[in-house]
């Protein structure tokens, strides 16, 4: 994907290239071709080039490779058979629908980059990541089964479930968002991440992405889709993931705050160039990062260079030129701004009781010998 491409929001996926695809993955390619086959002989059947992970889309630099990416699950993971899978969508609609993996792969998809961020993830932390998803949009699905008046919330049902953290014995995982949100173009049911079928501890077969959201709202392993007409109550919708306040104030988490982080230098490591290039990434999600600065010693905030034009939906990498000054500690300090005008916070508000939209700047001490 070139540079100017970012904030495209659809772009048609071969349906026969991504069956051959899953069909090699599970080693039944050979049951159809009669012989033992990979993946790319498989494709030089259909006449199509092998998928090169997100390299076909010019944003290797911006993708977190699946074994990379973070992991944030409650419980254990489900082992799910593709075969016996199946996806129920009802509540208020007029024709539930009871979808099959082969279904869903043989319908009309779309593939696009989107950021994730775990709700608790920590300033500078590794629980954010970019992949190239691809599916169903969720939207197309709810048409289809025929949205009654009334309808409002979409209640996302999980396969996972288990004891601990207090959760009540029989919970399931489940999320919901308003109905506004999942008709947006963007807001998919994926089975793919950078090209290959969704490895287990993603989702497998099916999990929702909800771009811009927290990943709590991107439900995985999905087993059923529940249109209500009123808000959900569940133990991770009303206990979990909520912003607590120092008078019991409560606020459902949802959008993701602007945040950034380094990913070169780390902490403590020994600078020896005379001159450094800092580099990171930002990411506002819903919008476009406007702005990142970077601050030495606790000095003024200097402007960083962009290395790609913003887009929403995905991170922006940024980097910073560092004329190293004489020997010593140096802590660098990074923040961000969107193009609403919110910056990162200097400190976390002190009023704050829950552990979550930790977006003060991520800070890195530096040793020049």
């Amino acid at each position: 994907m070139n540079r100017s491409d970012h904030g495209k929001t659809k772009t048609k996926i071969g349906r026969r290239e991504f069956l051959f695809k899953t069909l090699a993955s599970s080693g039944l390619v050979s049951r159809y071709l009669g012989s033992p086959a990979s993946l790319l002989f498989a494709k030089s059947l259909l006449g199509q080039a092998p998928l090169d992970n997100a390299s076909s889309l010019k944003t290797k630099e911006l993708v977190t490779s699946n074994v990379d990416f973070f992991i944030r699950n409650h419980f254990t993971t489900p082992k799910i058979s593709d075969e016996a899978w199946r996806l129920e969508i009802g509540g208020l609609v007029s024709k539930p629908l009871k979808l099959s993996y082969s279904d869903l792969l043989l319908m009309p998809s779309v593939r696009r980059p989107s950021t994730l961020e775990c709700a608790g993830n920590a300033s500078g932390g590794a629980g954010v990541g970019t992949a190239i998803w691809s599916g169903v949009p969720l939207g197309e699905l709810l048409q289809q089964a025929g949205l009654k008046p009334g309808a409002a919330t979409v209640v996302f049902h999980g396969a996972d479930s288990g004891e601990g953290e207090n959760v009540p014995p029989g919970t399931y995982f489940a999320r919901s968002i308003p109905l506004s949100k999942a008709m947006e173009p963007a807001t998919l049911l994926a089975y793919e991440m950078n090209g290959e079928p969704l490895p287990a501890e993603h989702g497998f077969p099916l999990r929702a992405l909800v771009p811009g959201w927290y990943g709590m709202d991107s439900v995985k392993w999905l087993t059923r889709i529940e249109v209500l007409d009123q808000p959900f109550k569940g133990y991770f919708q009303d206990e979990k993931y909520v912003a607590l306040g120092a008078h019991g104030e409560r606020r459902p988490l949802a959008v993701i705050q602007v945040n950034s982080k380094f990913l070169r230098p780390s902490e403590d490591e020994e600078i020896r160039a005379r001159t450094y290039r800092v580099e990171g990434v930002a990411w506002a999600v819903e919008i476009k990062i406007a702005r990142v600065e970077v601050r030495v010693g606790g000095g003024a905030w200097q402007p960083a260079n962009l290395s790609a034009s913003p887009a929403a939906l995905i991170w922006t990498p940024w980097s910073y030129e560092w004329r190293v000054p004489s020997s010593g500690q140096y802590l660098l300090e990074v923040r961000a701004s969107d193009e609403q005008g919110r910056s990162q916070p200097e400190s976390r508000d002190p009023d704050r009781k829950d552990p979550y939209e930790l977006n003060t700047p991520h800070r890195v001490n530096v040793r020049v010998p």
